[in-house]
C-alpha cells in the first residue's frame, strides 16, 4: 500500500514537471530503452539481441543503447527506478511497462501518442487485445511485445485412477466447458481423491490449486488477471468503460452472480485453499491447476515427473461468445516529454523494429514470450517431441487468437487491481463466502473505496 501511495505521489509531482520539461532528449545521436529483464534473463538476451540487430541494420542512424534494470517481485525494482528517473526529469526514450499500469502513465502526461507516427498499417499487425491494451481514450501508446494467457492444467496420473464417468467429465483440449462444469468435476476429483488408496493420492491436498497465495504475499495482479475473466463471461467487468466507474458495475447483479459461482469452490468440503502450499500442483498435492502460460515450461525443466495435460479456460456460462480469457503483458512505451518530430519518428521506428512481426517471433524461439502479432501466432510450436508441451500451446494458441481480452484501461488501475484482489477474490476464498448477500457486501465494500480513490479521476 505505502508502495502504491508512493506511485501516485511520484505520478502527481511529475504531472507538473512534465510541463515545464525541455526537450532533453531531441538531438542525441543514441536513442535509450529501458527495460525491466535482467541482462543474463532469456528475455533480456533476445531484446539485447533485437537492438544489436537494429543497429547493424541502420548504421547511419541514432544508435540504440539498451539499459536492462532487474525488477523485484512484482517490478518494484525497476518501476522505482523508473519513478526517480521521471522525478528528476530524466526518462528513457523508451521504456517497458505492464500493460495495466499504461492508462495512469498517460493520464500523468508521461506516455506519448503513437498514432501518426508509425508505418502504415503496423498497428493492425497486433491482435485486437494487445490493441485495446495499449489503447487509452481512442489514442494508442503501447506497443505489447509478449501477450499472455491462462488455461486449467491437470494431474494426468490422478485423472486416470478416477472411475470413467467422473474421467468423462474432463473436456478434450479443443472443448469449450463452462465454471459450472469445472466445479462438477472438481467436487467429484476430491471425493474420490479422499477415498482412495490409490498411491497417486497420497499426497493429495486440494482439487484445484489457485496460487491464491500470491495475493496474500503482495502480488495483487495475479488475483485480478486470474478472476476478472470470471466476470467478463458473464457479461460483467470490474470497472465501466469510462475507467473510473465501479459502482453498478464491479457490485452489478451478473458480477455477484459470478462470483457466487466462483465462491462454490470454498463450500465445503472445500475444493481450494487460500493457504494451500507452495507449489501445490507441481508437487502432485492438487488434481487441477489455474494456470498461468509460464506453468509450460517451469513444468517441463523443472518437475520432469510430473504428468500434466491442458484445457481451455472455463466459461461463465455456456452461451457466451465474447471474448474473456486472460491476456496482456508487457509492453514498449515513449517518453512523452519528447516534442522534436522527427526524433519521435525515430524512436517509433525503433519501436516497431522492437515489436513487428519478426521479433515476435524471435521473442516466441527464445523465451517462450506469446506472439502479440497476427502473422506470428502459428510461431507457436505444437508439435514437438512434448505432448505435454505441444497440448498446452495448442490451448493457449487457440485462446490468442479467439478469446484473449485486455485487462480494463484505468488510470486508477493499481488500485482497481489491488482492491478487487484483496477485498473480493482472496476475502471470499478465507472467510469462505459462498452465499450472494455476503458477497454483494463484499463488492459494494470494495466499490465504495475504489469510488472514493477515483473521484480524483473524474474531472
Amino acid at each position: 500500500m505505502k508502495k502504491l501511495i508512493l506511485f501516485v505521489s511520484i505520478l502527481s509531482l511529475v504531472f507538473s514537471l512534465v510541463a515545464c520539461s525541455s526537450d532533453k532528449t531531441s538531438g542525441s545521436d543514441k536513442i535509450v530503452v529501458w527495460t525491466q529483464a535482467a541482462a543474463d534473463h532469456p528475455e533480456g538476451k533476445m531484446f539485447a539481441d533485437r537492438v544489436k540487430s537494429y543497429n547493424e541494420a541502420h548504421p547511419d542512424g541514432p544508435k540504440v543503447e539498451i539499459q536492462n534494470i532487474t525488477r523485484a517481485g512484482a517490478g518494484s525494482g525497476y518501476i522505482d527506478k523508473l519513478n526517480a528517473a521521471i522525478t528528476a526529469n530524466d526518462m528513457p526514450d523508451i521504456f517497458t511497462l505492464d500493460g495495466p499500469d499504461i492508462g495512469a502513465y498517460v493520464d500523468s502526461g508521461l506516455l506519448g501518442e503513437l498514432d501518426g507516427y508509425m508505418s502504415e498499417g503496423f498497428k493492425d499487425g497486433f491482435t485486437q487485445a494487445i490493441i485495446d491494451q495499449g489503447t487509452v481514450d481512442g489514442k494508442f501508446y503501447g506497443m505489447g511485445y509478449s501477450d499472455s494467457g491462462v488455461a486449467i492444467m491437470y494431474n494426468e496420473d490422478m485423472i486416470n485412477a478416477l472411475p470413467e464417468d467422473i474421467k468423462a467429465l474432463v473436456p478434450s483440449l479443443d472443448q469449450d466447458w463452462t465454471w459450472d462444469q469445472f466445479i462438477e468435476l472438481s467436487r467429484k476429483v476430491d471425493e474420490f481423491a479422499k477415498s482412495s488408496n490409490d498411491p497417486v493420492f497420497a499426497n493429495y491436498e486440494a482439487a484445484v490449486s489457485l496460487l491464491l497465495t500470491d495475493i496474500t504475499a503482495g502480488a495483487y495482479e495475479l488475483g485480478t488477471y486470474y478472476f476478472t475473466p470470471l466476470l467478463w463471461g458473464n457479461d460483467a467487468n470490474i470497472v465501466a468503460e469510462d475507467g473510473v466507474t465501479v459502482d453498478g458495475v464491479l457490485n452489478s447483479k451478473k458480477s455477484v452472480e459470478a462470483l457466487t459461482k466462483y465462491a462454490q469452490l470454498f463450500a465445503e468440503p472445500a475444493l481450494a485453499s487460500a493457504t494451500e502450499s507452495e507449489k501445490t500442483f507441481h508437487t502432485g498435492k492438487s488434481a487441477l491447476s489455474v494456470s498461468g502460460f509460464w506453468y509450460v515450461n517451469e513444468l517441463i525443466n523443472n518437475y520432469p515427473d510430473l504428468k500434466f495435460k491442458t484445457v481451455r479456460y472455463p466459461k461463465m456460462s455456456e452461451d457466451f461468445d465474447g471474448l474473456y480469457t486472460p491476456s496482456g503483458s508487457w509492453a514498449f512505451v515513449r517518453n512523452g516529454q519528447e516534442e522534436d518530430e522527427e526524433r519521435v519518428k525515430q524512436i517509433v521506428e525503433v519501436m516497431e523494429w522492437l515489436t513487428n512481426d519478426e521479433a515476435s517471433k524471435e521473442y516466441f524461439a527464445k523465451n517462450g514470450s506469446i506472439p502479440t502479432r497476427i502473422n506470428s501466432v502459428d510461431a507457436i510450436d505444437t508439435n514437438t517431441d512434448n505432448p505435454y508441451h505441444n497440448d498446452a500451446w495448442t490451448v493457449l494458441k487457440y485462446q490468442v487468437e479467439n478469446t484473449n481480452k485486455s485487462r480494463p484501461v484505468s488510470p486508477g488501475y493499481p488500485y482497481l487491481s489491488e482492491t478487487f484482489a484483496k477485498d473480493v477474490i482472496l476475502k471470499i476464498a478465507q472467510n469462505k463466502a459462498t452465499d450472494e448477500a455476503t458477497i454483494k457486501k463484499y463488492v459494494d465494500d470494495a466499490s465504495k473505496k475504489i469510488e472514493l480513490e477515483f473521484a480524483k479521476y473524474k474531472k
